[in-house]
């Protein structure tokens, strides 16, 4: 069992920085690439296909293990792996769950019109598998964390992962930290407009976020899940200095849900502070 290990879903526009986010986890780290988007992932990379081959061997050349995820069994035989234990990942990573649901519904329907009794097959599907790799965070003593991706879309007004049918609703209950990543521009003294990349994992009447991690501030602002975990769980080695903690955004007044602004036709605004 892990005494150290965290659970996430994390949504966000795409741009915003999820898969940075991600691979900012202890490594050597799983990716499961369902957005054929790893080649422009910084770092060193070595790729697996689990439908032929063993897990790679951790021999200190590479840090992100890539699996191109074109088809559903590939994340299923991945999986069969972690669960057995005979890997070397601390972190797995699923980028995105929206583009692996669509992998899903081909497993199950092909590319024909799904039927109504097919939506309860791919829940079934869907949500298994969600709930079988965050259980890898308690089963298996090496992980130590486990983030899936998502987009996110609007549904009536509130700011959620885009997942198809009832998993939309109950997957943000299935993780330690549901947050939502958005880029903020920020003005010094002199003008000068840098960006930031914050995280809100509290409640917001407007968006799709939580967290059961206690301690925590509502925004994580440019988080790093390493940092994240010696946040939580203190360092995995101690160092000769104290830890960096993860620091909050400025708090600001705290708003109702009237004062809020309202979400506009087009596009997703930056949520306030709260």
């Amino acid at each position: 069992m892990s005494e150290r290990a965290v659970t996430m879903l994390m949504h966000g526009l795409s741009g915003a920085g999820k898969t940075t986010l991600a691979t900012s986890a202890p490594k050597p780290i799983l990716l499961l690439d369902v957005e054929m988007a790893s080649r422009f992932i910084r770092g060193r990379k070595i790729k697996w296909n689990p439908l032929t081959e063993a897990p790679p061997v951790w021999d200190g050349t590479w840090d992100i293990c890539v699996v191109i995820v074109n088809e559903f069994q590939k994340a299923q035989v991945a999986y069969e792996y972690l669960k057995s234990g005979n890997h070397p990942f601390k972190s797995v990573i699923v980028d995105s769950i929206s583009e692996l649901q669509s992998k899903a519904v081909e497993k199950i329907k092909g590319r024909t019109q799904f039927q109504t009794q097919d939506w309860g097959k791919l829940l079934s599907v869907m949500s298994f598998y969600c709930k079988d790799l965050r259980d890898l965070a308690e089963a298996d003593e090496n992980i130590e964390a486990i983030i899936i991706t998502a987009t996110s879309r609007d549904y009536d007004g509130i700011i959620k992962p885009y997942l198809q049918g009832q998993i939309a609703s109950q997957a943000p209950y299935w993780f330690d930290i549901t947050g939502y990543l958005y880029v903020q521009q920020v003005a010094d003294a002199q003008g000068t407009i840098s960006e930031s990349r914050n995280l809100l994992i509290g409640n917001h009447p407007n968006y799709e976020a939580k967290s059961r991690v206690p301690g925590l501030p509502t925004v994580l602002e440019n988080p790093d899940i390493s940092l994240l975990l010696d946040n939580i769980f203190g360092p995995a080695e101690q160092p000769a200095t104290a830890p960096v903690a993860v620091a909050p955004v400025a708090e600001a007044p705290v708003q109702t849900a009237e004062e809020l602004p309202a979400l506009p036709p087009n596009g997703m605004p930056e949520p306030p502070s709260i």
